[in-house]
C-alpha cells in the first residue's frame, strides 16, 4: 500500500476524503444547516485559499498494483479561526488569536489504522512553521467521560458511526489521545470538549518529522504565494 499527501489545489476535483467533502460543521455558523453541503464546502476551501493559502491536505492510498489508481483516504483542514464559525459551538473556546485551527481530520472507514491523522497534523504543524505561524489549536473529544453509545473517531478504541444527533456529540472532532500524541497540551479546560495548543518549534512529533526536503515533496519549495498576501481574515 502507498500512501501520498498533497495540499488542496484550486484546480482540482475530487481532492478529498468522501465525509470531508460534505461536512460544513466547523465552516457554518453555529445551527446553520446548508441546502447544499458539498457546493460551500468546495467555495469555502476556495474562498480560504484565496485569500489566506493553503487549508487542507489529503492522504490519497493505492495499493500499488498497475492501474489501482488512488483513494482519498484522509483529509485535515486549517486556517485561522475567523474562517470557521462552527468553532464558536465549542465550550473550550475561543481559539487563540495568535494560533490557527485544525478543525478535524476525516478519516475514510477502510484506512482507520494507518495512523494518517497522525501524518497529517504532522504536514499542518511543518505548513505553520513554514509560514511564521505561533501556534497550531484544535479541540479534543475526550471518549474517557463520553456518554454510554457514543461515537469514537479512533481505530484503536473502536468505531462506529457518528450518530446524527445535531448536537456535539455527532460533531467532527478528533480525539483527544490523537492530539496528546502529537505534543498538543489543554488550554481550555471542559471535561468533554478540551481545546489544546501545540506552540510551534517545539520536539518533533511522535508518529513522523517531516524535514525540509520531504515537506518539499508535498508543496513547491517557493515562498508561498496568496492573493491576499495570506492575510487572516
Amino acid at each position: 500500500m502507498e500512501i501520498r499527501y498533497s495540499a488542496l489545489r484550486l484546480d482540482g476535483d475530487a481532492q478529498v476524503e468522501a465525509d470531508a467533502a460534505r461536512d460544513t460543521f466547523w465552516e457554518l455558523p453555529p445551527g446553520a444547516e446548508s441546502d447544499d453541503a458539498v457546493f460551500d464546502k468546495q467555495m469555502w476551501v476556495q474562498t480560504v485559499m484565496y485569500r489566506w493559502g493553503i487549508c487542507g491536505y489529503t492522504a490519497f492510498v493505492s495499493t500499488g498494483d498497475v492501474g489501482s489508481g488512488e483513494r482519498a483516504a484522509a483529509s485535515v483542514f486549517f486556517a485561522p479561526p475567523s474562517y470557521f464559525p462552527g468553532s464558536l459551538a465549542m465550550p473550550s473556546g475561543p481559539v487563540s488569536g495568535d494560533a490557527i485551527l485544525i478543525s478535524n481530520v476525516f478519516v475514510d472507514q477502510p484506512y482507520m489504522g494507518l495512523y494518517l491523522e497522525h501524518s497529517l497534523i504532522d504536514t499542518v504543524v511543518t505548513e505553520a512553521e513554514r509560514r511564521g505561524i505561533v501556534a497550531v489549536e484544535a479541540f479534543g473529544r475526550n471518549d474517557a467521560d463520553a456518554p454510554e453509545g457514543s461515537y469514537f473517531p479512533e481505530g484503536y478504541h473502536g468505531w462506529e458511526e457518528r450518530p446524527h444527533s445535531g448536537d456535539l456529540e455527532g460533531a467532527p472532532v478528533l480525539s483527544a489521545d490523537i492530539l496528546e500524541q502529537q505534543g498538543f497540551e489543554i488550554i481550555g479546560k471542559h471535561p468533554r470538549f478540551p481545546r489544546y495548543r501545540k506552540d510551534l518549534n517545539s520536539a518533533a512529533s511522535l508518529f513522523s518529522d517531516f524535514e525540509a526536503d520531504t515537506h518539499a515533496l508535498l508543496n513547491n519549495s517557493a515562498p508561498l504565494s496568496t492573493v491576499l498576501g495570506g492575510q487572516w481574515a
